[in-house]
């Protein structure tokens, strides 16, 4: 046996040996129960960080656990074609060689970054084996591979059917430069000092006014609205009071507010109600009858008041303006404010859109109820138990789902316009000469333009209220395909489901549900959520038995670790240094966190130092294969040898119940102990009489040992158990101690 452990040497050699054996390759055994989980997949904008190691380890502990306990278990690998976070990290990648996305059309630009994701696909997928994952390559799924396109597809005209797709005007976040709208996950929010205007607003033939406060000036010419509390003693006298817009003199009103009051939150100034550009103020719109307008175009151009500039040029004009009109009460310098930005560094902002959306509640085919139900039913156990409630509350006030990207990359919405009325679309094509253009369909029509030069150039297009769209083309009418993509959390939101194949086949029938996911905590509303809901509209069932939410890994800069927001570390430095049982081992030991944390490097060195005194007993043990006899219960053990017997025992049993009970830390610490009480027994074996006795409880105590260690740490134990041990078979397929 070699002094030293070299994980560069073992790692892949080992690897190459469980691959080769197809030991992670399930049968259908309808006479056992089996155990199932997916891979949450990684995004193909790039290799996997160190955070993604976490996922692995987790779930690579429940593999090995359940397919040593006798369960057919299968570990499906995937990755995510990731929509808009890929596109965003392709386009950054042009911009370091000094080009940008505006040099290909549509189609180029698709084939282009298609070839970007093979290949981060292959990357990954190395990734996914150095760290030692037992997944089932032969059952290797992407979201975007044909089968889960046409699932997807397949899922959204099923929707229609059942009459559960819509399109309607809602705010969304919206990023004029990458021209796409953005889920709130996908915004990085940052706090920057912005000038806080207070405006005097004239009551309506008096000599008093109101102070309203406001950093978006340039949008007061649009204020309707003035919202009090009636509990809010500081406002609540002026309810009813007509104001005028000291910009357009038009009448503002002040009105009760319906909304809930909480005084530790209000802001400690008034302020005009802002549906036009607050998300919050907006949705209280759909409930209300107040009216709301947009006042940005495609470009993040004013619409209105100033149009066609950008609305920093408009608050400058607006500002002096008002400075003019002698109505700026004050101007706080020093107040912080949100500006939201997307993953390019973009300011991004609310526009009110046509888009689509996906109905929740439809009177005969309702999605959120019955999903409800069937978790409150006991259907789902949540780790940590307390987030259960807070999957529930989520999902009971949930709004309509809007569907839509302007991605360029992702899976199409398969739809078609019938344009007999040309004036209700807005298009953007390269026309036959490769120039740009843009603007309303019949525009263009009139001027010549053919609909077959708009069609083969057609870079997108905007349908407005009462477009006629259909899932399938007629004869004898014309039509323009749909542009939008899905947003990418509506194909992964059927993962769970479409993952194991089709609904029909002999893997879904047996596989189905799994038995749980791993996902970082900060994804329980926006992915669990909704795999919950749309896998239990296509199956009648929960997709996943257990939700397993682990703690996030920081960046330097104290957020969420992201390849998009470029503060990721790589998981080659870690793998590199210290191989991967101690990278995935020290990962583990963060489990019991109660906040994200920062990867600290003392924890590798604990565990590193921990490989290297179980690796010395592995030596020890191999002097015991020379010189002892086969282990025997009658082979006259003495006081010591049969405590740690009782110990070991115990351990085992300790682990299986905390690996099922999802507490990994507490098993790995246990397991780490166990290593101090059998150098204890070593040493204490050098007093005896009969060492041969001892050498033989060390051996078999050893094999157990790996075989209870091996879900934690599997390259070095499979390594120790090939040298040490006469098997026909590689530890990963050993049986767990005590199982029949």
């Amino acid at each position: 046996m070699q002094k030293h452990y070299n994980h560069k040497e073992v790692e892949p050699r080992v690897n190459q040996m469980w691959e080769k054996g197809n030991y992670f390759t399930p049968r259908v055994e309808l006479a056992k129960k089996p155990f199932s989980i997916f891979l949450v997949p990684p995004n193909a904008s790039g290799g996997m960080h160190i955070g993604n190691v976490l996922m692995i380890a987790i779930q690579d502990i429940l593999a090995r656990y359940y397919r040593a306990r006798g369960n057919p278990t299968l570990w499906i690998p995937c990755t995510d074609h990731g929509g808009y976070e890929t596109q965003v990290t392709y386009e950054r990648e042009l911009e370091k060689s000094g080009k940008n996305k505006f040099q290909y059309s549509r189609d180029e630009l698709f084939e282009e970054i298609q070839h970007f994701v093979v290949n981060n696909n292959q990357l990954i997928k190395s990734q996914i084996r150095v760290t030692g994952a037992s997944v089932d390559w032969s059952r290797f799924r992407f979201t975007m591979d044909d089968s889960s396109v046409n699932d997807v597809v397949e899922t959204f005209r099923k929707m229609v059917s059942d009459n559960l797709i819509y399109r309607r005007s809602y705010m969304v976040n919206y990023c004029s430069s990458c021209g796409t709208v953005l889920a709130d996950i996908e915004l990085k929010e940052n706090k920057e000092k912005t000038p806080l205007y207070f405006v005097k607003f004239a009551v309506w033939d008096s000599e008093e006014y109101l102070s309203l406060g406001t950093t978006r000036p340039e949008f007061l010419f649009a204020a309707t609205h003035v919202l009090v509390h009636p509990a809010d003693g500081r406002y609540a006298r002026h309810i009813g009071k007509k104001l005028k817009n000291p910009i357009t003199g038009n009448l503002v009103e002040v009105i009760a507010s319906a909304r809930k009051f909480d005084p530790e939150k209000c802001d400690p100034f008034l302020s005009p109600f802002a549906p036009s550009y607050k998300k919050y103020d907006y949705e209280y719109t759909l409930r209300n009858s107040i009216p709301s307008r947009n006042l940005l175009d495609w470009d993040g151009n004013m619409l209105e008041r100033h149009p066609g500039i950008k609305p920093v040029e408009a608050r400058n004009k607006e500002v002096l303006f008002l400075k003019e009109l002698g109505v700026i009460e004050k101007i706080d310098e020093s107040y912080t404010d949100s500006v939201f930005l997307c993953k390019r560094g973009h300011i991004v902002e609310s526009v009110i859109m046509f888009t689509w959306f996906l109905k929740l509640d439809d009177k005969i085919t309702p999605l959120r109820k019955p999903a409800i139900d069937a978790i409150k039913n006991g259907g789902l156990t949540v780790f940590p138990r307390w987030r259960e409630k807070g999957l529930i509350g989520w999902m009971e006030k949930m709004h309509d789902w809007p569907i839509a990207r302007q991605n360029v990359w992702g899976i199409n919405i398969p739809v078609w316009y019938d344009i007999s009325d040309p004036t209700k679309f807005t298009v953007w094509f390269a026309d036959k000469t490769g120039t740009r253009q843009y603007g309303n369909l019949k525009r263009f029509l009139d001027q010549g333009v053919s609909l077959e030069e708009i069609s083969l150039g057609l870079e997108r297009i905007y349908p407005s209220e009462g477009a006629v769209w259909a899932l399938e083309k007629k004869e004898g009418k014309s039509y323009l395909p749909e542009t939008d993509t899905f947003d990418t959390w509506f194909s992964s939101g059927q993962w769970g489901t479409i993952v194991f194949g089709a609904l029909d086949s002999e893997d879904f029938s047996y596989f189905y549900p799994s038995d749980s996911i791993v996902i970082g905590h900060d994804l329980l509303r926006l992915s669990v959520s909704r795999k919950i809901l749309l896998s239990h509209y296509l199956t009648g069932k929960l997709p996943f038995k257990t939700v397993y939410l682990h703690r996030l890994l920081k960046g330097l800069d104290g957020q969420k670790m992201s390849k998009s927001f470029g503060n990721a570390v790589s998981l080659e430095h870690y793998l590199e240094k210290f191989g991967a049982d101690v990278t995935r081992m020290a990962l583990i030991s963060h489990t019991t966190l109660q906040e994200d944390f920062i990867f600290a490097e003392e924890q590798l060195l604990f565990f590193q130092k921990f490989s290297y005194r179980f690796w010395d007993m592995g030596e020890i043990v191999s002097l015991a294969n020379e010189y002892s006899p086969d282990f025997s219960e009658s082979l006259g053990l003495s006081h010591e040898d049969k405590k740690i017997l009782r110990v070991l025992d115990g351990l085992t049993v300790l682990v299986g119940l905390n690996i099922e009970r999802y507490s990994f830390a507490y098993a790995q610490e246990k397991l780490c102990d166990f290593l101090s009480d059998l150098e204890g027994y070593a040493f204490s074996m050098k007093a005896k009489g009969n060492i041969h006795i001892s050498l033989s409880v060390l051996r078999h105590i050893y094999a157990k040992y790996l075989i209870i260690l091996h879900p934690f740490m599997p390259f070095m134990t499979e390594e120790l158990y090939a040298k040490l041990y006469n098997s026909s078979s590689p530890l990963a397929v050993v049986p767990w101690p005590g199982k029949n």
